[in-house]
């Protein structure tokens, strides 16, 4: 119900993009596959090169089952793996350093294109277009939104790029750039994700995904007909698992309904030639090609083909029923080792990633002086990971009259510093004493600890390698804490045990701030505790309703009842930031009046242990 609730919800909200939907999927009665232990070797280095590539070669060469011409097929998300149940990734170092790619810097005078009142096939050919030609120089600018406008302001303003040269027409961008493109490639309509694969052949040849009648209008040769290539979705994604991936970056991906490719979010992809996909969900299933168990069987094969840490851009969800859906998709490839970066309505990444920034620094307070019979409380808000609420969302919090007079901890994606520091820039500068950014889940990008490489041999190796960059980025950032999730962990004792292995892999974060809501953990010194090395963690205290006028008094009530009479009390207030704002957030404050004090995760951090120490250096180890 709740997961059905949240996502009527988005349906008259599609600029909020997402819901973690994080009530359904924190259930303490979810399933979770057997982890397999390990046996404490290092990742991967056991086997010979020559099994990796045998193995690798296996993967490609796999078959999905296709049911006959006329067959009945039941979708399902839970269909049964062809591969084993432990793989070998293959060893392939990235070729740049950072977690995402980046392009070269932007060009000093930026061609800049309105394209917001084009229609969808003109909108798809030139974002294809964007990202070719980015790919070597960042040349081409694309105005979607009005804030695209504001960003790039900001982009002069930080002395990124200079004044732009303005195109009235926006197809005459065809012509300016012809020398960088070969031709075209044509979809296929009777193939639903057709779509995406004539973006994954236009990365890899230099094509600008384009209609017949486009592409004569624009007298740009068709180079690649897809119409009548694919008999359906399975057959497509196996041609690009077997014969374009191996073209491709190994690292990136962009999960993307095809009725998604005509806004924006696929130039750095096409640009840093990223593998783009989409696997369809049970509403989808009369779409003319749709195979929901055999496209998931294809990109599991895909993901055991391809090394660990790989990035999954765009979303698994675009609507109820449609896609495998946040839950499937984030475990899908969280047991494959691969992160998931929500970025699906971004656009023009292909030249934001080109400025370089190696690092930002925050305006840290120092904690207010202990009151012992105050609680106090960090609002960490939610969904910071999606990148997509940067650019168009949160912009406007920063903007209220309300920002700057309490505290709250903002939960931001850190590869954000790769994708567009220009936003990052923005908000580290926009922010005061009074905000403080944190690593949204689940550090370096949002994956579900409890299955992360479940399908792998080695699973524990493989957590601290994303604990590695999960710490490298949050230095970066100067982010001292980030948020866990706890999605898929049968009970809150593997919730516990789970947090405490980040804790040991992340020795140098001195605080945890888990979960995306409350977890149903009974009792304060269940939910705010220290760990036997010292580290605190903080779990959330408070979830959410829909119903925004029982907002307010719902959150009252969690945080009262959480804390009973503890005094002092230290809490993570968890505030999902689709149904709330800088105004409500200031109303929850003086609704629950002056013996609840709002601070900086940090301050709160320091709080605590001032309070800890004074009785004497206890910590409740719980």
């Amino acid at each position: 119900m709740i997961r059905r609730t949240a996502y009527s919800f988005l349906s008259r909200n599609p600029s909020h993009d997402r819901l973690y939907c994080g009530l359904w999927l924190q259930r303490r009665t979810s399933t979770r596959p057997h982890r397999r232990t390990g046996n404490g070797r290092a990742f991967s280095v056991t086997f010979p090169r020559l099994i990796v590539v045998a193995w690798t070669l296996a993967v490609l060469g796999g078959c999905a089952s296709i049911p006959p011409p006329g067959a009945s097929v039941t979708p399902t998300s839970t269909t049964t793996s062809v591969l084993p149940r432990h793989v070998l990734l293959p060893q392939v170092k990235r070729t740049y350093p950072t977690f995402q790619p980046k392009m070269p810097p932007p060009a000093r005078h930026l061609y800049v294109a309105n394209i917001s009142a084009l229609p969808p096939d003109q909108k798809r050919l030139l974002v294809t277009l964007q990202g070719i030609v980015n790919r070597t120089r960042p040349r081409i600018y694309l105005i979607w939104r009005p804030d695209d406008r504001f960003w790039l302001r900001q982009m002069r303003k930080q002395g990124q790029t200079g004044t732009p040269i303005r195109v009235k027409h926006p197809l005459s961008l065809v012509r300016i750039f012809r020398g960088d493109i070969r031709g075209a490639v044509i979809p296929d309509p009777k193939v639903y994700i057709s779509p995406d694969i004539a973006v994954d052949i236009a990365a890899v040849d230099d094509l600008v995904v384009a209609t017949p009648a486009l592409a004569r209008q624009l007298n740009v040769p068709v180079k690649v007909d897809l119409r009548g290539r694919f008999q359906n979705d399975v057959e497509a994604l196996r041609y690009l698992r077997t014969r374009l991936a191996p073209r491709m970056n190994p690292f990136l991906f962009l999960c993307l309904d095809p009725a998604l490719l005509a806004d924006g979010a696929e130039d750095q992809i096409i640009a840093a030639r990223g593998m783009t996909f989409w696997v369809t969900g049970p509403k989808e299933q009369r779409k003319p090609g749709a195979d929901m168990a055999g496209e998931k069987q294809q990109i599991e094969k895909l993901f055991a083909a391809t090394p660990l840490n790989g990035v999954v851009r765009g979303f698994w969800w675009n609507g109820d029923g449609v896609g495998l859906g946040e839950g499937e998709g984030v475990k899908l490839a969280s047991e494959f080792g691969k992160v998931t970066v929500v970025s699906n309505h971004m656009h023009n990444l292909s030249v934001f990633s080109g400025v370089r920034l190696a690092a930002l620094r925050q305006k840290f307070a120092p904690p207010p002086k202990l009151d012992r019979s105050k609680v106090y409380l960090s609002l960490t808000v939610s969904d910071g990971d999606n990148l997509n609420t940067w650019q168009n969302f949160f912009w406007r919090w920063f903007k209220s009259p309300y920002h700057g007079k309490f505290a709250v901890g903002w939960a931001m994606g850190p590869t954000l510093l790769d994708v567009a520091p220009t936003l990052a820039e923005w908000y580290y500068q926009h922010a005061g004493p009074k905000d403080e950014f944190i690593g949204g889940v689940s550090g370096i990008g949002y994956i579900y600890p409890s299955v992360w490489a479940d399908r792998l041999d080695h699973p524990h190796a493989a957590l601290r390698r994303f604990y590695r960059w999960t710490g490298d980025y949050l230095r970066r950032m100067d982010m001292h804490t980030f948020r866990t999730h706890q999605a898929f962990t049968p009970d809150n004792q593997d919730a516990m045990r789970d947090i405490a292995q980040a804790a040991a892999a992340l020795p140098q974060v001195r605080f945890f701030m888990p979960d995306y809501g409350y977890a149903d953990e009974r009792g304060y010194h269940r939910i705010t505790y220290s760990l036997p090395s010292g580290q605190a963690v903080f779990r959330a205290a408070t979830s959410w309703t829909l119903d925004k006028p029982e907002e307010i008094p719902y959150l009252v009530q969690q945080i009262r009842a959480h804390v009973g009479a503890t005094r002092p009390a230290f809490l993570n207030v968890f505030i999902l930031n689709w149904v709330m704002g800088m105004h409500r957030l200031y109303l929850l404050l003086k609704a629950l009046g002056p013996d609840y004090v709002d601070v900086t995760p940090s301050q709160l951090n320091a709080l605590y242990r001032s309070s800890v120490d004074t009785v004497g250096g206890r910590s409740d180890t719980r």
